[in-house]
């Protein structure tokens, strides 16, 4: 049911991207400053959202929130996900800024984190890199990197390619905490994405693993 349902509204979203020719070439380029992407794997249902807005360009501070939900098919609240990054950054130079934020897993609870941010945007490829430090209770050294390479196909559609990688080393412990990587494959068309996509999930220590591949449809706004 959740398959037929999730397909019902994907195939839905390419049908609506393929009837806005007209709106093309009237079509003003605005900066997306949110994302909500679902993934439908063969393992687990996958969930996220990303809001990246800034207060004023001049000014140079911004909030980035990354949150994701990850939930498996067998209805057990145990093997339930729930992350949250949300952070005020103060951009130094050109694309360098300063962050400090909180993350919040469902297993962990809620983490303070300091760092560095490091962006860039041109019209085909973006790039966010977050080396963070977590120094209240715990000690943990933790890289994001985000990167987006979507190259025009035509006038009304791009190839859609996109990474998305995390590594979380407790100091404390001296070992692996968590860590990802997210991999996607489609077409972008205005403001619809849609394609292939991969999971890989790792957790604690023993590196316990977690697989999953299916589709995607996302929408930028």
């Amino acid at each position: 049911m959740k398959i037929n349902l999730f397909l019902l509204v994907w195939l839905g979203a390419i049908s609506w991207a393929t009837t806005l020719q007209a709106q093309d070439t009237l079509k003003i380029a605005v900066s997306k400053t949110v994302s909500v992407e679902e993934m439908l794997g063969d393992q687990r249902q996958f969930l996220q959202l990303t809001v990246n807005k800034m207060f004023g360009e001049k000014k140079g501070l911004g909030l980035l929130s990354i949150t994701a939900y990850v939930a498996d098919y067998e209805d057990q609240l145990e093997k339930n996900e729930f992350l949250n990054t949300t952070l005020l950054y103060q951009l130094l130079y050109k694309g360098l800024a300063i962050n400090s934020g909180v993350a919040f897993t469902s297993v962990d609870g809620m983490k303070n984190f300091a760092g560095l941010q490091f962006m860039h945007q041109s019209k085909a490829f973006s790039l966010l890199y977050l080396p963070s430090y977590f120094f209240l209770h715990s000690h943990r050294l933790a890289n994001t990197a985000m990167l987006t390479y979507s190259p025009e196909l035509n006038k009304r559609w791009s190839i859609y390619t996109h990474l998305q990688l995390h590594y979380n080393h407790d100091f404390k412990t001296g070992h692996h905490f968590r860590s990802y990587a997210y991999g996607r494959l489609g077409l972008s068309r205005n403001y619809v994405t849609f394609g292939l996509a991969y999971n890989f999930d790792q957790y604690g220590a023993s590196k316990i693993t977690k697989n999953n591949t299916g589709i995607f449809l996302k929408l930028s706004m």
